[in-house]
């Protein structure tokens, strides 16, 4: 089964709230923006999306539509990628039915299908699926009998700011389809919309999806030319290099993986050009003759127009090919998670850089980052200048130009650091123990059994008279809906219109509304679990508990779970077999999240992208020092982040350093430790990554994380995991180690040396003083 990362979860409660509110309106091409950075997993989270709308919206009574239809646009091939990966995605489910034209019999769009078109084929009015025709077989004609049986259509155009984003043409198409809603879905859509939904690419770096940046010309120095090789051998030399060190990476890491150098051709048309031709004889000459990567020993593919070589299979991780030499034609829907290395060739008139471009060095082959920070990274090496690429404002955050590299006075720490394993939050399906888990879940909070009496006393009478006793109603005679009556609103008011007691009117649900209402009290109380899969497995424990328990059919037991009196103790009762539930899947084999100690040091050199500024601090174990700019144009990811480091390099405190170091928060090539994290009702492990890492003059090590005191809802729980950590570290070599959470009073910065309880205050509380740390080496 498919689970979706925390962002994706996200992003699809997102476009279903965006799109309940397009649906509400009378106005048909309304436009709603997705945009997903390249390796997001878009296509993934739009199947989603469909599905729970396709199934969610018998529970919109409220809204106009009652039915849809979709239809999937997309340029070139890409339409059938997508249909093959929704297809098999639906498969399950069965809640979409994606088709394409010619698996139509009827000429309209059932509910819930899905049809698949390519943008060229209905671009023209001279394309088959537009004119017209005896058998009235096109796509107007679609729609139109689609419309007549009260059917609207949701179309997804996928890609958008390649085709449907500007032009007559496109506007002609949409026009003619009359979608109620329009879903741009691109990387870089062309629309600003105020209905808009955006993933974020931090959140995809942090979910491990994709790599944490690409580095554009590394290693490039104007020495290399000296042995009288033109830039294009060089920038080739430094590639295949880079290749060979990231393969070398891989088998060190015990990985049976490939990575691929892709070469580009610089001009973006299908025709081949003088310059291609010349750049492409040039490559070829050195890769065949010097390096010995040709097509015939199956390390060299080629992906041009009039040539093609060695393809198949391309995309798998253990492919022997390790160049692949092609042209642009190549970008749209092409995913190769083991391309690591990008040569490109551009015209001098481009000076554009955009992510489409980089994109393809993005994603990760096993959806994880890896200790050795070489994995974790892109490289792209082009033949323009620095300062005359333009990196359009999509692209900024994935390109780092910065380089630092760790001081050479530094001596490896070798410090374990702790992560957790199997920590991706997973939207799971409840499973099909749920129900005996529900059951028992009952019978502790409700003491309820199915065990007959002592005297003969049937136990159905007996957990009914236990219900009664914790406050439930147990005989409803109907699940009732007060309409408003006779209402007048004035238009020229703003606000609401209240409704009194004689505008009122009272009305009692039907065997199939009490379904529809029931259906929805179990989906929205799924908890952490996908609602589309989990919902009928929670219903399903409610009436056969009922059933079992107290005898009654289906239609009482109904009556009973919507009666709003008796909202409270079921839903506590839910709460409570839910909690039990992901308690006993994180103990199965292979599910559990558990602790993992890793080696850390800080990094031999780290990229930063423009979204960082270099700073003046000589001590720092990096040079030079980047720090992250904020929107407000502050520096360092906190005030009192800012603040501290200024404190560690102002006169007085910077000589009793030997140096500091700024750790990263979210990958696994930063320092962490782990501690239980509680939220909404669960308790999990998670990674707790301490800000600052300082080695002083007498060889203390300290480990510290600046906070407010309102300022982190789990500071006891990281606080004592990191002194937890500090007391292991000096059983090990005592009096090694000291550290805790750091908060500023006034002028000072102070940590507690013990753990901490839920009512701390800063009574007695160490304060930090590099010199005191000093002594032993200045006395």
């Amino acid at each position: 089964m498919l689970t979706l990362r925390p962002y994706q979860a996200k992003a699809v409660d997102r476009l279903l709230d965006e799109t309940y509110s397009l649906l509400a309106r009378p106005v048909r091409r309304q436009k709603l923006v997705f945009k997903a950075p390249t390796g997001a997993g878009k296509t993934v989270v739009m199947a989603e999306f469909l599905s729970r709308l396709a199934e969610e919206l018998t529970d919109r009574p409220e809204l106009p539509v009652r039915q849809l239809a979709f239809i999937w646009i997309a340029p070139g091939h890409l339409h059938l990628q997508s249909y093959g990966a929704l297809r098999q995605y639906f498969a399950d489910t069965r809640a979409i039915h994606p088709v394409q034209f010619d698996d139509l019999t009827e000429n309209h769009l059932r509910p819930n299908e899905l049809l698949f078109l390519n943008w060229q084929s209905i671009s023209s009015d001279k394309n088959l699926l537009v004119k017209d025709n005896e058998q009235q077989r096109n796509l107007a004609s679609l729609v139109a009998q689609t419309k007549v049986r009260e059917t609207q259509i949701v179309v997804v155009l996928d890609e958008a700011h390649l085709f449907a984003s500007k032009g007559d043409k496109a506007q002609k198409v949409l026009n003619q389809l009359q979608a109620w809603v329009e879903v741009d879905v691109s990387a870089t859509p062309f629309y600003k919309s105020d209905n808009q939904v955006v993933i974020n690419r931090e959140d995809v770096v942090r979910a491990e999806m994709i790599k944490r940046g690409v580095v554009l010309n590394p290693d490039l120095d104007a020495n290399l030319q000296k042995g009288g090789d033109a830039l294009n051998i060089v920038l080739l030399k430094l590639a295949i290099k880079r290749r060979q060190e990231l393969a070398d990476a891989y088998r060190a890491a015990g990985k049976d993986i490939n990575p691929l150098l892709l070469i580009q051709l610089p001009s973006d048309t299908a025709k081949e050009s003088a310059l291609d031709r010349t750049i492409r004889d040039t490559m070829l000459a050195h890769l065949e003759g010097v390096e010995g990567i040709t097509k015939d020993n199956g390390r060299l593919a080629v992906w041009l127009s009039g040539e093609k070589a060695n393809l198949s299979g391309l995309e798998k991780a253990t492919n022997p090919v390790e160049v692949l030499l092609f042209k642009q034609a190549i970008a749209l829907g092409w995913d190769c998670p083991r391309a690591a290395v990008l040569l490109i060739f551009r015209e001098l008139k481009q000076e554009s850089f955009s992510i489409q471009t980089v994109g393809r060095i993005l994603r990760m082959p096993e959806q994880q980052h890896y200790a050795d920070e070489r994995l974790n990274l892109g490289y792209v090496y082009t033949d323009l200048a620095k300062n005359n690429i333009k990196i359009e404002p999509d692209s900024a955050d994935y390109l780092s130009l910065n380089k630092a590299d760790r001081r050479a006075d530094y001596a490896p720490l070798l410090l374990p650091a702790e992560h957790v394993t199997n920590q991706r939050e997973q939207r799971n399906r409840l499973s099909s123990q749920f129900r005996a888990i529900f059951y028992k879940a009952a019978e502790a909070r409700w003491e309820i059994a199915r065990e007959l009496l002592p005297g003969g006393q049937p136990f159905e009478e007996a957990n009914e008279a236990l219900l009664h006793k914790r406050g439930m109603h147990t005989e409803v005679d109907s699940i009732d809906i007060v309409i408003p009556a006779n209402v007048t609103i004035h238009v020229v008011e703003v606000g609401q219109t209240a409704v009194d007691a004689g505008h009122q009117q009272k009305f009692a649900k039907t065997p199939f509304e009490r379904q529809q209402l029931l259906q929805r009290f179990c989906r929205e109380r799924c908890g952490i679990y996908a609602p589309a899969e989990s919902t009928p497995v929670l219903q399903m424990a409610l009436i056969s508990l009922f059933e079992e328990y107290l005898g009654w059919d289906e239609n009482r037991a109904t009556k009973f779970i919507l009666y709003p009196q008796n909202h409270t103790e079921i839903g506590a009762l839910i709460d409570d077999a839910l909690a039990a539930h992901t308690n006993y899947q994180q103990q199965k084999p292979g599910n559990a999240r558990t602790l993992e100690t890793v080696t850390w040091d800080v990094p031999v050199f780290e990229y930063y992208n423009d979204h960082y500024d270099e700073y003046d601090a000589p001590t720092h174990a990096l040079q030079p020092t980047f720090l992250r700019r904020r929107a407000d144009g502050h520096l360092a990811d906190s005030k009192e982040e800012l603040l501290f480091i200024q404190f560690l390099e102002d006169d007085f405190n910077a000589p009793h350093l030997q140096w500091w170091y700024k750790n990263g928060a979210g990958t696994r090539t930063d320092f962490a430790v782990v501690y239980s994290r509680t939220e909404r009702g669960e308790t999990r492990l998670a990674p707790f990554f301490v800000d600052f890492i300082i080695l002083f003059a007498n060889g203390t090590l300290g480990v510290f994380d600046t906070k407010t005191l309102d300022s982190d809802p789990h500071l006891v729980a990281k606080h004592n995991a990191l002194h937890a950590w500090i007391a292991k570290r000096n059983t090990e070599q005592p009096g090694s180690t000291i550290g805790g959470v750091l908060i500023r009073d006034k002028t000072l910065w102070k940590y507690s040396t013990e753990p901490l309880s839920d009512n701390y205050s800063l009574t007695g509380w160490q304060v930090l003083n590099p010199a005191l740390l000093a002594a032993s080496v200045t006395a």
